[in-house]
């Protein structure tokens, strides 16, 4: 058998850090970052202990790393919504949407944001990370997108700082509700077919109600 290439091991590098990542968020929804430990994550991941610390000097380094993450998949996602030329309030009804189905999609991420924030001192000091600076960066895109539509005329007068954090907190409440009633309706063993029914008509109501924030 030949050597593998170095690209190869670089894959295979990518790919068991992101079964670690994917590992240590799952675990973390479950116990917080306090109860978490790195054996936890090493058995929820299928490998050995000794394997995590070689990609992860300790606990504290993985979380920051999922953390930043997924923090930057949530940034240029937000950011390739508002590079497009849709009309305004086309793009944050489809925004909306994909943020909704990635929720059902992987219910875990959901919980993951909602309880990341309660424990981000754990991972930075007030010097390495502001919290407020990343929501800032994060809300550039949404804000830059509200003051085209405000020129254009299909979206409301306003601050718009205010209200890309007004459809944010619409949005990501509607996620957290979506993540609740997932979890009832399947705990009732009712058939798919009648889960996905009433769950797209949650997400209707969550979409409609997060964009009509910016609606003249």
């Amino acid at each position: 058998m030949s050597p593998r290439t170095r690209e190869q091991n670089e894959e295979i590098r990518s790919q068991r850090k992101q079964e670690i990542l994917q590992a240590a968020m799952r675990v973390y929804v479950e116990k917080g970052y306090a109860a978490s430990e790195v054996s936890d994550i090493a058995d929820q991941a299928g490998l050995a202990h000794g394997l995590v610390f070689y990609y992860f000097k300790n606990k504290k380094n993985l979380f920051r790393e999922l953390y930043e993450y997924v923090m930057e998949e949530t940034r240029s996602s937000t950011e390739a919504f508002s590079e497009q030329e849709s009309p305004v309030i086309e793009l944050f009804c489809s925004y909306a949407r994909m943020v909704c189905e990635r929720v059902l999609e992987n219910p875990v991420l959901s919980q993951f944001y909602m309880r990341i924030s309660l424990d981000i001192h754990f991972l930075y000091t007030p010097d390495e990370m502001s919290p407020m600076e990343w929501v800032k960066s994060f809300m550039a895109p949404m804000r830059q997108t509200i003051e085209r539509g405000i020129r254009e005329g299909s979206v409301r007068e306003g601050n718009s700082h205010l209200m890309a954090m007004q459809f944010w907190g619409s949005v990501s409440q509607g996620m957290a509700y979506l993540n609740q009633t997932q979890n009832e309706l399947e705990a009732q063993g009712l058939r798919k077919t009648e889960v996905d029914h009433q769950l797209t008509s949650i997400m209707d109501q969550v979409v409609d109600s997060s964009v009509s924030i910016l609606k003249r």
